[in-house]
């Protein structure tokens, strides 16, 4: 009975949805420090980036249009392009299907984005240098590039519009056009200066450690990050208020 009663709990546990609150925040900023570390890694080893899709969409037409005179490159950010759609797609529909906001989805598509970086991050290890081939580069930046992809998944499905995850811009000019942007007591202006410090700060921190480190420890560092995220979505508090056994789940982060 014992069992039975903890096997229920966690079950109901699992499939509670999670509020938004200072933990989920903090849990969105550090996965914005990965992103700035990842990117700062491939950038330099494959001429592409692995979350930013709206450069990957400006160099794939200049890589293409024989600008810069190599089919590596042309062949590195399509990859990168095409698996961050192919991943995004398939883990957002997932997540519509199981319930966006459910702590067990939450935890699931962390872990797989964490396992995806790893792997990543061995690959890297074992096949750079003089055992460098181009089927272990395109390896990498499809396993970065989905892990990528499921994370703005999940970040966009939570709605914290101003905690993407990724994209800088929209961060930068809905700074400028908001209308209290100089009142004290602003969230939404206060998450976006937040968003953009993590993402400077995971930039810096990647380029930097990659100097030092190389590229393989370097993303060893993004998945320690993504572990410590995966595991605090067991603590976040959760919408208590809310009927879960007859609520669609998936349309909670829409409202």
């Amino acid at each position: 009975m014992g069992q039975l009663t903890l096997a229920s709990r966690l079950k109901e546990h699992l499939s509670a949805p999670v509020l938004e609150d200072v933990l989920l925040e903090a849990e969105m900023l550090t996965l914005t420090f990965a992103t700035g570390i990842e990117d700062a890694v491939t950038f330099p080893d494959f001429h592409c980036f692995v979350s930013n899709q709206t450069g990957n969409t400006v160099m794939l037409a200049i890589a293409a249009s024989g600008i810069i005179p190599t089919v590596i490159t042309l062949r590195y950010i399509a990859t990168s392009l095409s698996m961050f759609v192919l991943g995004g797609c398939v883990i957002g529909q997932l997540g519509n299907f199981i319930g966006c906001r459910r702590r067990g989805w939450l935890i699931l598509s962390s872990f797989i984005q964490t396992i995806l970086v790893f792997t990543a991050s061995y690959l890297q290890f074992n096949y750079t240098g003089s055992n460098r081939s181009q089927v272990a580069d395109l390896a990498v930046i499809t396993l970065l590039a989905i892990s990528a992809s499921g994370q703005v998944a999940m970040a966009r499905s939570l709605r914290m519009t101003e905690i993407t995850t990724a994209n800088a811009t929209s961060a930068y000019v809905d700074t400028f056009i908001d209308v209290n942007l100089y009142k004290f007591q602003n969230r939404s202006r206060n998450r976006r200066f937040l968003f953009l410090l993590s993402l400077y700060g995971g930039s810096f921190t990647g380029a930097f450690a990659y100097l030092k480190l190389g590229s393989s420890l370097t993303l060893l560092i993004a998945a320690v990050g993504k572990v410590l995220v995966t595991i605090a979505f067991f603590f976040n508090s959760e919408i208590e208020s809310l009927n879960t056994s007859s609520l669609n789940l998936s349309a909670i982060a829409y409202r």
